[in-house]
Parts: structure tokens; C-alpha cells; sequence
């Protein structure tokens, strides 16, 4: 076995994604989720008594557990590399640069900023805005550091909403990073990022969208949403090692994702 690769091996994977199910929370623009069992064990009957049992989903590529492509937004017409999306947008083709499939397996050091714990809340107030302050704050606090090239995580307490559909969509705003934290994470060299909310950034009224344009457009850092940070908060991992894949879907502009968290 290669150095090093014994330890991994040993470590404990927990699982950061929320299970994906009809009527799960859903941004209002997206195409609702479906999954439906279309095939029976008693509907196909094969050799030597064996049935087989197959099923349908359809869906939105950002939804539950997901990663934006850097091809999600775009700011003057231009995507991030200075693409102009009239040469990349296909139509029904997807994007013919800067789609989800391009993206690779992450496998990055990770670190949560776990800021309502930080603030002694079971979960932020609708609309709050976390600045670069509560991450700074909020890592000292940790005794957390964040380095260049990490994936960094945002804990809100939301995640605990899941199963509240209404509550989780934020009728009232949802907890996010604004633009003053975002361009922290970026002066600190933040590979990827994600959040425990269905909007990543603070939302007053959705959409919001002022720090995926500068993250995704501007510098072509991507964002997760609709993460479970609860187990890692509720355990004090701080640290980690981080892992996820996205599907290869050609041109897509995300793609559900299942993030893990390796921890020693």
C-alpha cells in the first residue's frame, strides 16, 4: 500500500449531502424533482426465477446536494475567461465550455466555518448576512485555519431544515456569505466553497446573485448548496479531507453531488 494511503484508508467518511426525494426543497426557477419505480421484480421475469427492478428520475441539475459548472453564470455577456456565451451556448446542447463536465474529482483539504455555532444559534436568522469578520471570528474560534487551495464550508444551521420544505426556501431570506466575505475567501486562496442553503450567499428576496457572479463569473470558483454540515458541526471537525465528483454530464451547468468528509 502506498504512504500514507493505509491512513485514509482507516479513516471515517461522513457523509455531507441530504437525501434526495420528490418534494425535497427546491429553488422556485428549477424543474421540479421526480423519481418514480417504472419497472416491477413482478414485471419482468427472467431465467431461474430472478426479477429485476428499474426506476425513472427527472429533475433539475441543481438540484438537492449539487456543484455549480463555472458556466452557471455569466457577467457582460462573458463567462469566466472572458467566453462569450453567444459562442458557448449552444441551446438544448448545454454549454459548449465552462460545463459541469469539465470539472474533475475534488479530492482537497476542508474546513468548516461553522458560524451559527460560533454565534451560539441553532441556526442563523433569515437573511443575515455572514461577513468576513464572523469567518475570521468564527475561525479563531475554532482554532481553524484556512489555506490556499481549501474547500471551504459554511454552516448556517439550516441543513436542519431539510425535511421543512416551506422554512427551508426562506420565504423571509435565507443565511449566506455576502460579497465582503466572498472576496475574503478569495484573498485566502479558497479553491471551492458551499453552504448548507439552497442559495450559498445571503438571499433578501431570491434570487440573489451578487456573490455567485463574482465567485463564478469573475473567478471562476466554484459553489456547493444544499450541503449537511450538521454531523461535522455537531462532532467539532473543523478539518478534513474533503472529496466529491460531480456527473459528467456534457454542457450541463451542475450536476448533484455526493461530498464526503474523511476524517482521521
Amino acid at each position: 500500500m502506498m504512504p500514507g494511503l493505509e491512513k485514509l484508508a482507516q479513516g471515517e467518511l461522513i457523509d455531507l449531502s441530504q437525501p434526495m426525494k420528490p418534494g425535497m426543497p427546491l429553488f422556485a426557477a428549477h424543474v421540479p424533482f421526480s423519481f418514480s419505480l417504472n419497472i416491477r421484480h413482478v414485471d419482468m421475469a427472467l431465467p431461474e426465477g430472478l426479477g429485476m427492478a428499474n426506476d425513472v428520475i427527472m429533475g433539475c441539475t441543481h438540484s438537492g446536494t449539487h456543484i455549480d459548472a463555472i458556466g452557471h453564470f455569466a457577467r457582460n455577456g462573458c463567462m469566466h475567461g472572458g467566453i462569450d456565451v453567444r459562442e458557448a451556448v449552444t441551446g438544448h446542447g448545454g454549454l459548449a465550455k465552462n460545463g459541469i463536465e469539465q470539472t474533475p474529482p475534488i479530492l482537497r483539504r476542508g474546513v468548516l466555518f461553522d458560524v451559527a455555532g460560533y454565534k451560539q444559534k441553532d441556526a442563523l436568522d433569515p437573511a443575515y448576512a455572514i461577513t468576513a469578520d464572523d469567518l475570521e471570528k468564527t475561525a479563531k474560534a475554532q482554532a481553524m485555519e484556512l489555506r490556499p487551495g481549501d474547500v471551504a464550508l459554511i454552516r448556517t444551521g439550516w441543513g436542519k431544515l431539510w425535511d421543512a420544505a416551506p422554512k427551508y426556501v426562506g420565504p423571509n431570506g435565507i443565511p449566506g456569505p455576502n460579497v465582503d466575505a466572498a472576496q475574503w475567501l478569495l484573498r485566502k486562496g479558497t479553491f471551492l466553497t458551499g453552504s448548507d442553503t439552497m442559495t450559498y450567499e445571503v438571499s433578501e428576496e431570491l434570487p440573489g446573485c451578487a456573490v455567485h457572479g463574482l465567485l463564478l463569473a469573475d473567478h471562476g470558483v466554484q459553489i456547493m448548496e444544499n450541503m449537511d454540515l450538521e454531523s461535522l458541526a455537531s462532532r467539532r471537525i473543523y478539518t478534513f479531507l474533503f472529496f466529491a465528483a460531480p456527473l459528467r454530464i456534457v454542457g450541463a451547468t451542475g450536476s448533484p453531488i455526493r461530498p464526503i468528509a474523511i476524517c482521521s
